[in-house]
């Protein structure tokens, strides 16, 4: 029986709209996820293998999560939505939760917390937004989420190397093990016949 090797994987989380896409793109160096103010423009997980001093990890940006407490009352985007943001979550050795510097703390926003305080990893939070030292001062507000709180402008690049330097201590061990030429494989198909939980088992 062959031995798991942890993954060095670092997922970003959050509520809708808090900029979890641009810090993607920003952390990546290139333009990967689609950045716009509408909500649920992603729904599937982005991933991307990429290099933060020296340091080799995939990271990983979801959508949003975007309801309260179980699936019972969420649509069906909202449902694939949150079960890629489940797999993103069991997949990550650290994870990013993203909030808005700007809008405080919202009930949203203490719902992904609940969510990620029984997941078992460690948590770091961005306070996102925090372009100026006003805002970089007011981001200490989100402590009581419970979590370390590193404020960063994602667009200004404020903040990023404090973070990125705990998170990557976070990772295992090792070398993230990607083929010098990996096979791919597309899966395609019409709308709601199964693609996604394909993928996910």
């Amino acid at each position: 029986m062959t031995d798991v090797v942890p993954r060095r994987v670092v997922a970003i989380v959050g509520r809708p709209n808090v900029g979890k896409s641009t810090l993607f793109n920003k952390l990546a160096g290139r333009r990967v996820a689609i950045v716009h103010e509408e909500t649920g423009v992603t729904r599937d997980r982005i991933s991307c293998e990429m290099t933060w001093n020296q340091q080799r990890f995939e990271l990983i940006d979801t959508g949003g999560v975007a309801f309260f407490g179980d699936m019972a009352g969420a649509d069906e985007i909202q449902r694939g939505t949150r079960a890629q943001v489940d797999v993103a979550i069991q997949d990550a050795a650290a994870i990013i939760l993203v909030t808005d510097a700007t809008a405080g703390i919202l009930p949203l926003d203490e719902e992904v917390a609940r969510l990620l305080r029984s997941c078992g990893k460690k948590v770091f939070l961005a306070a996102n937004k925090a372009d100026n030292d006003r805002l970089e001062s007011g981001a200490a507000e989100f402590e009581r989420l419970g979590f370390p709180v590193f404020p960063v402008s994602a667009l200004h690049s404020r903040g990023l190397e404090q973070l990125m330097d705990v998170v990557l201590k976070q990772l295992p061990e090792g070398q993230q093990v990607t083929a010098d030429n990996p096979l791919r494989v597309v899966v395609v198909g019409r709308p709601n016949v199964g693609k996604s939980s394909y993928i996910n088992r």
